[in-house]
């Protein structure tokens, strides 16, 4: 495993508990609407059968997409199965047990065969991935001619006042969730701030074999694309 994956492996691992709580807290609850605009967005393009979540996480999307395509079968793939264990809690509470499947696998090698997803989806998950471009690359393998990709994430903003807005809010919450893993909150913040914006991003995904079906930007930091395998 790569040392970035094997870092952020083992810092999901030791916040996985409070995973849902941070997000909850570092968005002041907008989250779960990013989440339910970035379905809608997608469906404006695309009626999927077949679902895969990648970074699935705690489930959130993955439990999302189940709900608004009531009969798509969804399969979430993370890294990382501290996570993977709540994700499964809260699918089987949610009564969708036999809609859902989650999986532990490797965005960048996917134990998944060619073309066999309607749609792909990523919140939050891409800004993590060491190598972005194999990420984009193992999506268009695994989707089907004409799937679609939904990636909802923290891209850097273009403006810099959001920006600057976004890194302190960041800067006075995250702390306070610190105490002994300071490190993992500032490399939660840290990630936000250096990665792409959502242009680098589209420019990456066209070479990967996309076209922009879709954007949205939601305030105040959260921006949604949806891209159409070529």
């Amino acid at each position: 495993m790569e040392p970035k994956a094997e870092y952020v492996r083992g810092l999901f691992t030791r916040i996985a508990g409070l995973y849902d709580v941070l997000n909850r807290v570092l968005t002041c609850g907008v989250d779960v609407l990013w989440r339910k605009r970035a379905l809608a967005l997608l469906a404006a393009s695309a009626a999927p059968a077949s679902v895969l979540d990648l970074a699935t996480g705690t489930a959130d999307l993955a439990i999302g997409a189940a709900r608004r395509f009531p009969s798509a079968r969804v399969t979430g793939v993370d890294l990382t199965p501290a996570m993977l264990e709540v994700g499964r809690r809260k699918v089987a509470a949610a009564g969708l047990a036999d809609r859902i499947g989650l999986r532990e696998g490797n965005a960048l090698a996917l134990d998944l065969p060619d073309a066999a997803f309607d749609a792909a989806t990523c919140a939050f998950g891409f800004r993590n991935f060491p190598d972005m471009d194999r990420a984009l690359a193992e999506c268009a393998r695994v989707l089907k001619p004409g799937g679609h990709l939904l990636v909802l994430e923290l891209f850097r903003l273009e403006s810099r006042l959001l920006a600057r807005l976004t890194s302190l809010w960041l800067r006075g919450v995250a702390p306070l969730f610190a105490r002994r893993n300071r490190g993992d909150y500032a490399y939660l913040r840290t990630s936000i701030e250096r990665t792409l914006s959502a242009a680098e991003f589209l420019e990456k995904a066209r070479r990967a074999g996309f076209e922009q079906a879709g954007a949205a930007f939601y305030r105040p930091s959260c921006q949604c694309l949806v891209l159409r395998k070529i």
